[in-house]
């Protein structure tokens, strides 16, 4: 059995209970429907009895209801373990994107449009799949009952029907393969189309700006006229099964009918054994036909499958520890000592080393590429380095337990990622349960709580998509709010003002300032008068320090760091 079937059978099996019964209404359907054949055989050979009849008619109610209740819960029970499946695999993958390296989130190719189509698309299709594994289990023991009737009523011509069976199998075997080929394209071209509407609606502002609206219809028009070649292919294959099992079936029943008109006209066989025999062999049309259906729509399930599962492989997880530690508690110094680290093919830090004190402001100020966000994304091993490591205290932050590493560092950056929820909930982020007074106490310091009480429902006011009902400097006050909250000895401050305004830029600098105290800061800047205050000013250039000291030091250097800021003055 291919790889990925196993691991889909594997997550269905989680199910047992489910599966059962599936089992057991799936036996006992196949069963009753087995013998409908052999009892109509008998009541039409019983015609002339009528009390034989009457006493036959309760056999006929207990089939009917075996079946309509076999089938309702052997349907029903497979289509919600099917449901469980795939929601359990959408809770993987959602797990699998958070622990997943920014690097492999900045290069996957189809973007976070394509990780969504893996999640719906994707799992749809196994979905669907899942749904018809109650087929390929009841539909085979649906046909060894029927076959066994067509034995009975008569073993000479069932052998010859038989003969038929090998070339159904031969004809499934090619289609298959031809449906395996075809899908992957189509669900790869489902992706692209998906990667482009969402990027559609997260661009709109600018493609509304540009006039690019014909540009994004031309390239989903494209992608969509792709991809529908490729489902037509597809359909196509599934479709040419239907013709040549219905010729097959109907020359056989023709045949079927010459056969036995002859046998009865010889008195060697009855008219009930014609109409039974029949009834059978028109049985057996639908659990091949059932079975076609379930194995070739299988075939889109594997490549579906294969594509969430090599997702779930994934090896660009940020690892933790075999035995983690707690955060150091007395750490005096954060070093980075001899740190090498690659984005693809680029080198942004060769043999990095420097060493930050406890309480120290420190900014990072140099051109865009030179490594100034990425020492503060290994600081918080939102990535490793290839080389090298980084040291708080004595503890290297590999060894340190990810989630505590992460609880000690605070993060407020250029573009502040607000949740769909309340400001208040924002500001709580990882904590759970209500605390108001804690929630307003750091809106107070970060200079949001004015603003904040001015709106209609204040503190339960929702921010919308990414923050998009606040302006820009709100959205930032509530981000240093919740850094605040957060309360991390560690800050990262990525552009924090670069975006805004000189009024809003007031405003979030002096939150900013407040936060600041006390704590470790990193504040990585383009805008130099946002770091003149800073303990160390780092200046870089392609991964390396070129210059460092305060403010007035490095402008009496008149080195980097002093044309940089005439440069900005001017």
């Amino acid at each position: 059995m291919p790889s990925e079937l196993k691991s889909v059978l594997k997550e269905l099996f989680a199910f047992k209970k489910y599966l059962i019964i599936v089992a057991i209404t799936g036996i006992t359907g196949a069963a009753c429907k087995g013998y409908i054949a052999l009892f109509i055989q008998q009541m039409i050979d019983a015609a002339s009895n009528p009390d034989k009849l009457r006493s036959m008619a309760w056999v006929g109610v207990a089939l009917a209801f075996g079946i309509g209740v076999s089938r309702y819960f052997h349907i029903f029970l497979m289509n919600m373990a099917a449901e469980k499946v795939s929601q359990a695999l959408r809770q993987k993958l959602q797990t699998k994107f958070m622990k997943l390296n920014l690097k492999f989130h900045n290069n996957y190719a189809a973007g976070s449009g394509g990780l969504i189509s893996r999640t719906m698309n994707d799992i749809r299709i196994v979905h669907d799949g899942l749904r018809l594994f109650a087929d390929l289990f009841s539909a085979p023991l649906v046909f060894i009952f029927l076959i066994r009737n067509l034995f009975v009523l008569d073993a000479q011509l069932t052998i010859y029907i038989l003969f038929v069976t090998p070339l159904l199998a031969i004809f499934l075997k090619k289609i298959s393969r031809g449906i395996r080929k075809y899908s992957i394209f189509g669900i790869e071209q489902l992706e692209k189309i998906t990667a482009t509407i969402k990027e559609s609606l997260d661009g709109v502002r600018t493609i509304q700006a540009f006039n690019l609206e014909k540009r994004m219809e031309t390239r989903l028009k494209q992608q969509g006229g792709d991809f529908i070649y490729m489902r037509r292919k597809v359909h196509a294959l599934i479709e040419s099964m239907g013709p040549i099992t219905e010729f097959i079936a109907t020359f056989l029943i023709l045949g079927v009918v010459f056969y036995f008109s002859q046998k009865i006209s010889l008195g060697l066989a009855t008219a009930g054994t014609l109409i039974g025999f029949i009834t059978a062999l028109l049985q057996v049309n639908e659990p091949i036909k059932k079975f076609q259906e379930a194995y070739v729509r299988i075939q889109e399930t594997r490549v579906a499958a294969a594509r969430v599962f090599s997702m779930l492989d994934e090896d660009s997880e940020v690892e933790e520890a075999q035995n983690p530690i707690p955060f150091p508690e007395n750490w005096q110094t954060i070093q980075y000592k001899n740190v090498h680290f690659s984005y693809g093919e680029e080198k942004l830090l060769q043999d990095f080393n420097l060493t930050i004190r406890k309480g120290q402001v420190v900014a990072f100020v140099g051109e865009s590429g030179s490594g100034k966000s990425t020492l503060a994304n290994l600081l918080a091993r939102f990535y490793d380095p290839q080389k090298g490591e980084i040291l708080i205290g004595d503890r290297n932050i590999r060894d340190i337990q990810l989630s505590a590493l992460r609880h000690n560092i605070g993060l407020v950056s250029q573009d502040v990622f607000l949740f769909s929820d309340t400001i208040e909930n924002n500001i709580l982020a990882e904590k759970d349960g209500p605390d108001h007074e804690g929630v307003e106490r750091a809106a107070k310091a970060a200079h949001a709580h004015d603003f904040i009480s001015r709106l209609p429902l204040q503190y339960n006011t929702q921010t919308g998509e990414r923050g998009n009902l606040l302006s820009g400097g709100e959205k930032q006050r509530v981000g240093i709010a919740r850094a605040f909250y957060k309360d991390s000895p560690i800050l990262i401050l990525d552009e924090a003002t670069s975006a805004l305004d000189s009024i809003s830029e007031e405003q979030v600098q002096r939150g900013l300032e407040t936060l600041m105290k006390g704590r470790t800061t990193f504040v990585i800047a383009h805008r130099l008068s946002t770091v003149q205050n800073a303990d160390l000013i780092l200046v870089l250039n392609k991964g390396k320090i070129v210059e460092q000291g305060t403010h007035s030091e490095l402008l009496s250097k008149k080195g980097e760091y002093s044309k940089l800021f005439e440069m900005q003055m001017r």
